[in-house]
């Protein structure tokens, strides 16, 4: 699975004499912006505020160097692997269909298995589980900053609603039990020339840290609890952004079936166990 810069996603709306209904039940008078737009938040005028942002983008892009296990400040080694947040967030959460945060400052706090979830437990959610580590301080700069980001790309979105493209792609449910005997051949014919015939992914070269090419199992990957451990999350991730080259939302290079096995042996590797489960 490779890489591709995949152009932004226009909302579609109509533009008639009055108001008209979006999506979910919002309404906007005429064109939304777009809200999947690239964002360069290193032409922000020099403010505290727009440090904060910035630091942010770069936890989010630079997650090794500043809180991986590897980062060089040992105080900040939040995570316990040197994954990026936007190797699962792709183009630092600006991709439709790949678990983008355009929505997410919006959305929280919100009900979640009829219990109150705030933006900062869904975030360290993402670090004990993705990242395999423990939780950023609730009130420290790094959570601060995470928050201004999301914040600042998500910016206007409607209160309440998820922009179309959020989350990962809906998918049927499989035509057939998803297999991962199948999964493993179409794994080393279209995802192994990057990830790895043993899933280990691309390290960058030293002095840089963590991977160009994410690892899918092992002890560098996420843990079981992760959502992308799960088959239907991978699953959706896949069909929709996988082989990252060749791949976009309205671009599938898999079928769905295809995208159901590959996800059947992918998430049937090991991998770390949930933090639960892990000796003290």
């Amino acid at each position: 699975m490779s890489r591709r810069n995949a152009g932004g996603m226009v909302l579609l709306v109509g533009l008639a004499a009055g108001l008209i209904g979006i999506g979910g039940g919002y309404i906007l008078w005429g064109w939304p912006p777009n809200w999947y737009a690239a964002r360069d938040v290193f032409r922000l005028p020099a403010t505290p505020e727009n440090q904060l942002i910035q630091y942010g983008w770069q936890l989010v892009t630079e997650t090794p160097r500043l809180i991986g296990k590897s980062a060089s400040d040992p105080a900040l080694r939040y995570a316990g692997n040197d994954l990026a947040c936007t190797q699962c967030h792709l183009k630092a959460g600006g991709k439709p269909f790949a678990a983008p945060f355009i929505s997410t400052f919006a959305s929280f706090p919100m009900m979640a298995n009829d219990e109150v979830l705030t933006l900062t437990e869904r975030i360290n959610g993402c670090m004990t589980r993705s990242m395999n580590g423990q939780p950023l301080p609730e009130s420290g700069r790094e959570m601060d900053a995470l928050i201004a980001y999301m914040r600042f790309i998500g910016k206007d979105s409607p209160e309440g609603v998820r922009i179309a493209g959020m989350g990962l792609l809906p998918l049927a449910p499989p035509q057939q039990k998803p297999d991962r005997e199948r999964g493993e051949k179409i794994f080393s014919g279209s995802c192994a020339s990057c990830h790895g015939t043993n899933g280990q992914g691309q390290r960058r070269l030293p002095p840089e840290v963590g991977f160009s090419v994410p690892p899918l199992w092992g002890a560098d990957s996420f843990n079981s609890e992760a959502g992308m451990s799960h088959m239907e999350t991978a699953a959706g991730f896949i069909r929709a952004n996988m082989p990252y080259l060749t791949t976009d939302y309205r671009n599938p290079s898999l079928s769905e079936q295809e995208a159901w096995d590959v996800a059947a042996y992918i998430t049937s590797q090991p991998r770390p166990s949930k933090p639960s489960e892990q000796p003290h």
